[in-house]
C-alpha cells in the first residue's frame, strides 16, 4: 500500500516533482486528487484514472477505485485488477485541489 503526503514529493514551488524520478507518481497522485476533488466539488468527470503497475511486466488496464475521506482529508484509491492500492494526503490547497474551483465560478 502506498501511503504518502504529496507535499513531500512536490518541488518548491509545489507544482511539479521535486526530482526526476517522482514524475512519473507525481503525474499519478495528481490524477488521483483532481479526479477525487472533482467529484466532491460537484464536477463532471468522465472515468477515473487507470491503473499505472505493470504486474508481470504487462500494463494493467484497471481503473482505479477513488474514495475521498473528508474526516481525514485523505483520498484512497485501489485498483480492482491487481489489488494496488494507496492513500494520499496534504493535497488541499494544492493547484489540483478543485474542491474550491466549482464555487470561484459561481462569483
Amino acid at each position: 500500500m502506498w501511503v504518502g503526503d504529496i507535499r513531500l514529493m512536490l518541488d518548491d514551488t509545489l507544482s511539479g516533482p521535486g526530482i526526476p524520478r517522482l514524475k512519473l507518481k507525481v503525474q499519478k497522485l495528481t490524477e488521483i486528487i483532481t479526479f477525487a476533488t472533482a467529484i466532491k466539488a460537484g464536477i463532471s468527470v468522465n472515468s477515473p484514472p487507470v491503473c499505472w503497475r505493470r504486474p508481470k511486466r504487462k500494463a494493467c488496464l484497471g481503473k482505479l477505485e477513488i474514495d475521498f475521506d473528508p474526516d481525514t482529508d485523505q483520498i484512497h484509491w485501489v485498483c480492482p485488477e491487481c489489488g494496488d492500492e494507496g492513500v494520499v494526503t496534504g493535497w488541499r490547497g494544492l493547484i489540483w485541489d478543485l474542491t474550491d474551483s466549482a464555487s470561484e465560478v459561481l462569483h
